[in-house]
């Protein structure tokens, strides 16, 4: 491979540990959110149980999936598209945003009261909608930055963002029982912040040189 190979799978090398941090408030949706749920959401509509969580945020994951890709597609016939960095800050910013729903959550629970439902459906929406902004972006990135050589290997170093992230969640999760709820998320809203800045650190630093490799790409 010629050096400027090299150099590019060190800027993806470098994307998987800040993607492991970032993905910390999606990942949490599989750990203690379900435990927070059960013991303080109204669950009334839901017949009782957090699980049914799950389904909401599959079902909005996929709906998002499809209304992103529509939108900019409808977007890029006529404006240029964002490169797909862009795409990731406009996800961070919505994964905050969704993280700020279940600290306003925790916030605002009333004394002995339990918290509405809408709360968690608009985490679920938010996050969903910057799920779509990161996740099938950031894999079509490595994708197409990685050297034809050795795609297969880059794609599966990717994946290891996924082993960071659910590493990072059980630790933090682990904090749940010791921490006031509303510090416990604001966790997560600072892993999707740092996500944030390292992605526009990134964008700056690596600059012309690495938006011209990476063109826009529909999600």
């Amino acid at each position: 491979m010629t050096r400027s190979d090299w150099v590019n799978v060190l800027y993806l090398v470098f994307l998987i540990p800040v993607l492991g941090i970032a993905l910390l408030t999606n990942q949490e949706i599989f750990n203690a959110y379900l435990i927070w749920g059960d013991q303080h959401f109204d669950l009334t509509l839901l017949n009782n149980t957090s699980s049914w969580l799950i389904t909401l945020d599959a079902a909005l994951s996929f709906s998002m999936l499809v209304a992103v890709a529509a939108f900019w597609k409808w977007w890029g016939t006529t404006r240029r598209e964002p490169d797909e960095i862009s795409k990731m800050i406009i996800g961070s910013i919505f994964t905050i945003a969704g993280g700020a729903c279940l600290f306003m959550a925790a916030l605002t629970q009333p004394e002995g009261g339990k918290i509405s439902l809408f709360w968690p459906v608009m985490f679920h929406l938010l996050n969903s909608i910057g799920f779509a902004h990161i996740l099938p972006v950031s894999l079509a990135l490595f994708s197409k930055i990685s050297p034809k050589q050795i795609t297969a290997t880059v794609i599966g170093l990717y994946y290891l963002a996924f082993f960071m992230a659910n590493a990072v969640v059980g630790w933090v999760g682990g904090l749940y029982s010791s921490l006031p709820t509303t510090t416990f998320w604001l966790i997560h809203i600072a892993s999707a912040a740092f996500g944030l800045v390292a992605f526009v650190i990134f964008k700056l630093v690596v600059g012309k040189k690495f938006q011209d490799v990476a063109a826009p790409a529909a999600v």
